[in-house]
């Protein structure tokens, strides 16, 4: 009897096969959780000493756009930000704007993007200043350090800051010189008009500032970060935009520099 009770409960836990040509029961779909489709991006702004930088404006400029002012900890955050790369751009009125590019991979963990600006001359009074004359020829600044030859490395930008505030229109200070080339800082204040030279190419790299450089009569809007190659025997003309000057890495090649 013991023997036949268990053969029966044995009988009841079997699995049950399925009857013959019946459908096999499916196997349950695994569960799909909902990818990332935005991430938060988190900007982080300091002057060049690394002290926080308040109410400045960011802007990101990509799939979406995003526009904010930085807390007083030099931080601003855009929220819901699709994946692409997009241009995080900075300005302020006591800083040189500057521009910079990332790539945002939604639900991914970005490092803050990091962004030291360099702080603008402060601008010159005008209170009392008498209407300003028309833009003259750039003047050449009478330097005894730069020499052909001499091995030059430095920074634009620093360069920039502790040069002495000019008050012409526009301002060339020598770099370096060696064979067919020379470099010089352009600082256009207003404007800056250079005729056609048959005898040199330009290149013209923008350090800091914003301007207008008309080529050919086009109009390019060219900020920090921005490039231009400017064929021998063509003019070409700077007019500043905002309040801060535009300052302009130039090199020449086509002409040695001459010794002093």
């Amino acid at each position: 009897m013991t023997a036949v009770l268990a053969l029966v409960l044995a009988l009841q836990q079997a699995p049950t096969a399925p009857a013959p040509g019946a459908p096999a029961t499916a196997a349950p779909a695994p569960i799909r959780r909902p990818v990332p489709t935005s991430s938060t991006v988190q900007v982080h702004v300091t002057d060049r000493t690394g002290a926080p930088a308040a109410g400045v404006q960011v802007t990101a400029e990509g799939p979406v756009s995003r526009d904010g002012l930085t807390d007083a900890s030099g931080q601003v955050l855009f929220r819901t930000v699709g994946n692409g790369t997009y241009r995080i751009r900075a300005s302020g009125e006591r800083f040189i704007t500057l521009e910079k590019e990332v790539v945002v991979r939604a639900g991914a963990t970005a490092a803050p993007v990091e962004l030291a600006l360099s702080v603008a001359p402060a601008p010159a009074s005008t209170a009392t200043a008498p209407e300003p004359p028309p833009p003259t020829p750039v003047q050449a600044a009478v330097s005894t350090d730069v020499k052909p030859g001499d091995l030059r490395i430095l920074s634009i930008v620093e360069m920039w800051e502790k040069t002495p505030n000019p008050k012409e229109a526009s301002h060339l200070y020598p770099i370096a010189c060696s064979g067919m080339d020379k470099a010089e800082m352009l600082v256009v204040r207003e404007t800056y008009a250079a005729p056609a030279d048959a005898s040199v190419d330009r290149m013209l790299y923008v350090v800091g500032g914003e301007a207008t450089l008309t080529v050919n009569g086009r109009d390019q809007i060219v900020t920090n970060g921005w490039y231009a190659m400017i064929p021998r025997g063509t003019a070409h003309a700077w007019t500043r935009r905002g309040r801060n000057p535009v300052v302009i890495l130039s090199t020449t090649g086509g002409q040695p520099c001459a010794a002093k």
